[in-house]
């Protein structure tokens, strides 16, 4: 019986643990939905500087219209990478175990637009978004193995995949930016372009405001139940543990 009381007492210790982390995490969204219900996305055309969100939609950019180089597919922007796995040279610790054959992206960047104006945005924010939702951008993976040859694009350049091993693959990813799609936008402006904030919330999805705020609050009821129960759940166990344990001091 001994045994039984120190694992439930360790396990409502595990429970208080977890419940503490929800509370940790639900405060982060606290934060979040404070900024996103004080943040109303205002015209791009009263944008200066500083904090903005925005609700507009992809734009060609400075460099204009672009076909995606493995999808062919019209875009704003467009990152494309190639891989082979794995690495052909010595591979430690902290080296990465691919090598990179090919890795550029299209002129400049994408803008966002809305019928007042548009200002132009830096490819880096597609990387970071603190609340959930669809991202804008789309992604494109082919891989190709000597077992499981594909059709390949013209952007791989032949004499690679003819210097392929068979224990080796090729992975070309294609990360596109399609133009007219919808964005809710929160981060900073500065010198005339849309880029990440600094400190404090970034997000850039194609859900609307009022559908990422609900998507918090969701997120928050939810998480608050969980944590309730893993408290509950912990205190009676701890506590039961830790009474009987006593008993037998």
């Amino acid at each position: 019986m001994m045994v039984v009381a120190t694992v439930a007492f360790c396990l409502g210790g595990v429970l208080l643990g977890g419940a503490g982390i929800f509370v940790l995490l639900n405060l982060g969204d606290y934060r979040a939905l404070r900024t996103l219900r004080r943040m109303t996305p205002v015209a791009l055309s009263s944008v200066r500087g500083g904090r903005v969100a925005v609700q507009a939609r992809t734009e060609y950019g400075p460099s204009g219209r672009h076909l995606a180089p493995v999808t062919g597919e019209d875009c704003a922007w467009f990152h494309v990478r190639l891989i082979r796995e794995p690495s052909r040279h010595y591979v430690g610790s902290d080296d990465p175990d691919h090598d990179v054959l090919a890795d550029f992206t299209s002129p400049d960047g994408f803008a966002l637009a809305d019928p007042s104006g548009r200002v132009p945005v830096d490819p880096a924010v597609l990387d970071i978004s603190d609340v959930a939702g669809p991202r804008v951008p789309v992604t494109t993976t082919l891989e190709h193995r000597l077992k499981a040859p594909i059709a390949l694009p013209a952007v791989v350049p032949r004499e690679v995949v003819d210097d392929l091993r068979k224990s080796e693959r090729l992975t070309l990813t294609e990360v596109r930016v399609p133009r007219a799609v919808p964005v809710f936008a929160l981060g900073r402006v500065s010198r005339g372009q849309f880029k990440r904030s600094l400190a404090g919330l970034t997000a850039f999805t194609t859900s609307g405001r009022e559908r990422v705020i609900a998507g918090l609050e969701d997120s928050i009821r939810h998480v608050s139940r969980v944590i309730v129960v893993f408290a509950l759940a912990g205190l009676v166990l701890a506590g039961g543990g830790a009474g009987y344990l006593t008993t037998l001091a």
